[in-house]
């Protein structure tokens, strides 16, 4: 979903610097109003479509202001690409195969940053990239590579590979900071989750040598173009949702746009929505090529329904104005930050301000560069243009200020007090990670035990229980501070007459099962450690004992080929799953406790639906020569970015193949009878039989898996490939994650257990993995589904059976009023009100309304990340409130800490603010009527 605050900033407003003459040409890019003026005519909505207020040109004028303010020299070959940052830190690459970072500090301009250069590229970089909130930059290159960089600290975060290894022209992030698109030589375009840091898909479209793109700002659309003058547009949804084999095909395209080829596409951040029918949208592309000309393109897509619960999507493209002026060819083309203004450089050894409002006039040319202009970038109030040039005696990045006011003793970026302690945030962080990025033992024990570990289970944080070969169970707690084990008073706990298989608490912690080669199963007090109930004895070992996820049941399985489903509270049978022909090995239950997966020596796995006990699949030779262990993913939402009317979930399992395989599990919605499985990964590294597999909790963006080679291997479960290999002494027979995956527990056939403390980087994947989330949907396209989601994110759940009943979909909330919404759902004069506001302001957020303010903004309510209005208030463990995208991309970049204190996190939970939240639409709304 598109901000619909994309274009409001705090920190850049210098309104006394302005010339009388440009003050009201540059405020539609520098401060925010909601417009009353032009075009505020009713649509079907019943809500106005706002229009930016349309201003003089001055054309004339600003050829005799706009001077250079500085010449950034350090490159020592041709400058390639450049980007500024929303906080004005730009950034620039070079054929010298360096970035540098240059900060604007005042009374000296531009200032390269001491860590800069980065000199990791072994080629010339091609381009720069800053994300959308300023928290990271990625730099690509000749040499095959992209490079995401924490862009406060300059410490590189992950190295993306493009296929082949060949040469990367051109890479841009999505607008909600999700998605990193790159592109090059051999006309493959790549999709990268920078979630999950995995390649999503692989596009082999272009014939020739892919060298611009772009995202459309409400993250719907991706428009690719080549040297062989081809444009095609792509819808984001299609390219990300990994569930399809079908093969991705663009929605349009359109042929010989340039003569000679595309150098250059870029898209506006404001898009205009149909008055009569608000599912079509318009957005304004401009490209550059080798013919010399801009050319002016308008994108229309329109959305309509398919079927419940699927939409389609039509595209289409026509040129609108063609711009001329250069005399070369066009290498680069840069909307400013509303779209008002448009910058172009060429080989003419020029660069070009364009007013695209007003008959696409030019308003100023810049000369200064002595050698061709190779790229151009606005900041983000669109005061200052930066533009770079090649040649022997050029090299020069050159900072021009287009208002002649401007001087190197100016702040360009204000100061923004916090609300609480008065503290005030100078400027964001300049943080490196506070934790180092390796697994470290913090104890090892090796003098309790009388028999190997063979089982083992945290609760929370703290509480681990262990099951032995010397029958006991044994409880232990690790130091919350200092991370020192120790063993509990009620500790051991004695029952089992013979050797423990396997432990594991229930979901809430107060109850604790044990299965054993005695062939009993117990359940346990955890408080007391007194046993309170047992299952009948069987005559056989019993192999696993694993709670149902809503506690209502345990599943047991061993020697007698059987898996029995029994009531918690009474220990009654409920249901026998009967079919295997070998022991039953492992089993686990779904996160939401409707299917049972059991697995066997004979290498075969079994589906079963919890309800009618039926077998929904069977999966034969999963494993050669048997399947050890498995376990399902806590993530309902287990695979990123899909849309469809199934439920996915993920299993893991391993074997005597020494294989670790992850199997992608669908049903229909509210039914367990169409059943789907596929394998999606093979984790290949173990040098034994793989004994244990478990996932990481909560979003299970991590597997562990455990092996006879004397190993235990951390795995990606997203990017396919393992992050560390922890070695130990003896064959590592079990594993598992404390609850925010800080701490991890193996245990061994020599009797030993052992504590590792991960690394950050795993808690923080974890952490920020439901946070940042692909908003590919617009309204328009949400099912039944996503609207009660989008309830239970205003706190309006309560509605949810309303909702359900009568159907209402996306479409629906779009093209109805807020009074035929509320009068189908019927609802209550109270809840009405509360929900026609609510609808109100969907409305403007889909449409990405971006109009301009002219009163001054209350502090309060600008993100100190990136000093704009706030859409998403979100309180951070810190005390302070974020953009709630901004504070995650925060989190994305590697960083732990408060970006307003710099103290570390006590954990990065978000919670909506939802009472400032309503106060900014409250002063949005005031401001609206004053205009």
């Amino acid at each position: 979903m598109a901000s619909l605050f994309g274009n409001l900033q705090f920190g850049s407003i210098v309104t006394d610097l302005l010339p009388i003459h440009f003050e009201e040409a540059f405020r539609a890019e520098r401060v925010v109003y909601f417009s009353k003026q032009l075009r505020a005519s009713k649509c079907r909505l019943g809500c106005k479509c706002f229009s930016l207020k349309i201003m003089s040109a001055l054309s004339g004028h600003i050829g005799r202001s706009a001077t250079i303010l500085q010449n950034l020299k350090g490159h020592t070959s041709d400058v390639n690409c450049c980007d500024f940052a929303p906080n004005f830190t730009l950034v620039t690459g070079s054929s010298d195969k360096t970035v540098r970072v240059w900060d604007w500090i005042s009374g000296s301009g531009y200032v390269e940053r001491p860590q800069s250069p980065l000199r990791v590229h072994k080629y010339q970089v091609t381009c720069v990239r800053i994300s959308p909130h300023g928290s990271m930059m990625a730099s690509s290159s000749v040499d095959g590579t992209a490079l995401l960089w924490n862009l406060h600290s300059l410490t590189k975060l992950h190295t993306m590979t493009q296929v082949n290894g060949d040469a990367i022209r051109v890479c841009s992030f999505s607008p909600d900071s999700t998605l990193l698109v790159t592109a090059g030589d051999n006309g493959a375009v790549c999709i990268w989750d920078l979630v999950h840091r995995s390649l999503i898909r692989t596009l082999f479209e272009h014939e020739g040598t892919t060298q611009a793109l772009v995202f459309t700002p409400d993250c719907q659309f991706l428009v690719t173009a080549c040297s062989l003058e081809v444009v095609k547009v792509w819808h984001v949804q299609d390219l990300i949702d990994t569930t399809t084999e079908t093969p991705c095909s663009p929605l349009t395209r359109i042929d010989n746009i340039h003569d000679m080829g595309v150098f250059s596409i870029d898209i506006s951040k404001h898009i205009e929505v149909d008055e009569n029918n608000p599912l079509i949208r318009y957005y304004s592309m401009a490209s550059g090529g080798c013919n010399n000309e801009l050319k002016l393109w308008t994108i229309r897509s329109r959305v309509s329904a398919k079927n419940k619960n699927l939409t389609h999507i039509e595209v289409s493209i026509c040129l609108s104005n063609v711009l001329e002026g250069h005399a070369s060819s066009v290498t680069c083309v840069r909307f400013s930050n509303s779209g008002r203004y448009l910058v172009s450089s060429s080989l003419d050894k020029s660069v070009k301000v364009w007013d695209t409002n007003k008959d696409c006039t030019c308003l100023v040319t810049l000369y200064g560069h002595q050698r061709y202009v190779n790229c151009v970038a606005f900041s983000k109030d669109s005061n200052i243009v930066v533009s770079g040039s090649t040649g022997s005696n050029d090299k020069l990045v050159i900072v021009w200020d287009l208002t002649g006011k401007i001087s190197l003793n100016n702040e360009l970026f204000a100061l923004i007090n916090s609300n609480s302690n008065g503290v005030v945030e100078t400027q964001i962080m300049d943080t490196t990670n506070r934790d180092s990025n390796e697994c470290s033992l913090l104890e090892k024990i090796d003098d309790i035990f009388e028999g190997g570990v063979n089982s083992c289970c945290f609760n929370g944080k703290e509480l681990l229980a262990t099951g032995s070969g010397d029958k006991f169970i044994r409880l232990f707690k690790v130091g919350e501070e200092n991370n020192n084990v120790e063993e509990l008073g009620n500790s051991p706990l004695e029952g089992h007459t013979y050797a423990i298989n396997h432990v594991e608490f229930s979901k809430n912690g107060d109850k604790l099962a044990s299965s054993s080669l005695d062939g009993c199963t117990f359940i346990w007090n955890t408080q007391t450690g007194e046993k309170c109930l047992s299952v009948p004895k069987n005559g056989l070992s019993i192999k696993v004992c694993r709670f149902s996820p809503n506690g209502k049941f345990i599943i047991t399985g061993g020697d007698d080929e059987k898996a029995v489903i029994w009531n918690v509270d009474t220990m009654e049978a409920i249901s026998v799953l009967e079919g295997h022909l070998d022991t039953i090995t492992s089993a686990c239950v779904s996160p939401d406790s409707k299917i049972v997966v059991t697995a066997s020596c004979n290498a075969d796995y079994r589906a079963w639906a919890v309800e009618t006990a039926k077998c929904l699949y069977i999966k034969e030779d999963a494993h050669d020569g048997g399947i050890q262990s498995c376990d399902f993913s806590d993530n309902l939402d287990p695979i990123p970015n899909t849309i469809s009317d199934r439920q996915y979930y993920l299993l893991a399992t391993c074997g005597n193949d020494s294989l670790v395989k992850l199997w992608r599990i669908s049903v229909e919605l509210n039914s367990v009878v169409n059943i789907e499985v596929k394998q999606w990964r093979s984790l290949q590294g173990h040098g034994g039989n793989v004994i244990s597999v478990r996932f990481s909790p909560v979003v299970g963006e991590i597997v562990c898996s455990t092996a006879t080679d004397r190993q235990s291997r951390l795995w990606a479960v997203y990017g396919g490939h393992c992050l560390y290999v922890l070695d130990h002494d003896s064959i590592v027979t079990c594993c598992s994650f404390n609850s925010d995956c800080s701490l991890l527990a193996t245990g061994c056939l020599d009797r030993t257990l052992w504590l590792w403390k991960l690394p950050q980087q795993l808690v923080f994947q974890t952490a920020i993995a439901n946070k940042m989330k692909s908003r590919s949907k617009t309204v328009a396209e949400w099912s039944n589904r996503d609207v009660i989601k989008w309830l239970a994110e205003i706190s309006m759940s309560k509605i949810a059976q309303n909702v359900r009943n009568s159907g209402l979909n996306g479409e629906k909330l779009i093209t109805l009023t807020e009074v035929e919404v509320c009068s189908g759902l019927d609802l209550d004069e109270e809840t009405s009100k509360v929900m026609m506001e609510e609808l109100k302001w969907l409305k403007k957020l889909q449409l990405d309304i971006q109009a301009f303010c002219t009163v001054d903004i209350p502090h309060e309510f600008l993100c100190p990340i990136t000093h704009e209005i706030m859409r998403e208030p979100v309180r951070c463990s810190d005390g302070f409130t974020y953009e709630k995208n901004a504070v995650a991309e925060w989190f994305m970049s590697g960083k732990y800490t408060s970006p307003m204190t710099n103290a570390v996190l006590t954990n990065t939970t978000l919670i909506p603010n939802l009472e400032l939240r309503d106060s900014i639409r409250k002063f949005l709304e005031s401001a609206e009527e004053k205009e």
